[in-house]
């Protein structure tokens, strides 16, 4: 049987857009994917817990900013051709696994994509995730990424720099990749801390 060819699209554990975050009755992961470079998306729901290889349920629409005469002519068996249910499913059930291995995980997740960038906590979460992914034996840390913050490749490495210069993230010896400071946990813990005194 040949190979399959790698997906050429981006998929991202992402929060989903307003008008489809009350679809789900359940706790679970959405995942993002890019379909038909870019002119139609797909997004995935995999209940948290789920012993399945694949979502529960998918929605599949042109993207903002696509190619609106790709739009007009609708969701096309070549544009299904690109979805990638089962790698949404690991994505969500990698995610889980983060969670119990990492007690900070989501929210070092959330922090990426909602804190203040470049800020102090946005720095720290992405040197520990940095380090995460690193010590997960991921090929492209800075890749992986620009995947979950959605920001470009040039500013991702900017940031892990004035991580550097900030004192969060350090080198381990000769091995690829870096370490998470005490103070970057020291940052992340003020914050979980501010976290549970607000909603308190």
């Amino acid at each position: 049987m040949p190979a399959r060819p790698e997906s050429k699209h981006r998929a991202s554990v992402s929060p989903p857009p307003a008008d489809l975050a009350d679809m789900a009755e359940e706790e679970g992961g959405w995942v993002r994917e890019e379909l038909a470079n870019g002119n139609f998306e797909a997004w995935h729901f995999v209940r948290h817990g789920s012993a399945g290889a694949a979502p529960s349920f998918i929605v599949v629409r042109p993207a903002p900013g696509g190619d609106p005469a790709a739009g007009a002519r609708g969701v096309t068996t070549t544009v299904l051709r690109d979805v990638r249910p089962s790698e949404a499913a690991e994505l969500v059930r990698d995610q889980e696994h983060a969670a119990q291995m990492y007690p900070r995980a989501r929210q070092v997740e959330a922090l990426l994509t909602e804190a203040p960038r470049p800020g102090e906590t946005y720095l720290a979460a992405l040197a520990l995730r940095y380090e995460r992914l690193a010590d997960s034996g991921e090929r492209s840390p800075v890749r992986r990424l620009v995947d979950i913050t959605g920001l470009p490749l040039g500013t991702v490495k900017s940031h892990i720099q004035i991580a550097r210069r900030k004192g969060l993230l350090e080198a381990v010896g000769a091995k690829a990749g870096g370490r998470a400071t005490e103070e970057a946990h020291r940052i992340l813990a003020r914050a979980e801390r501010g976290t549970e005194a607000a909603e308190g």
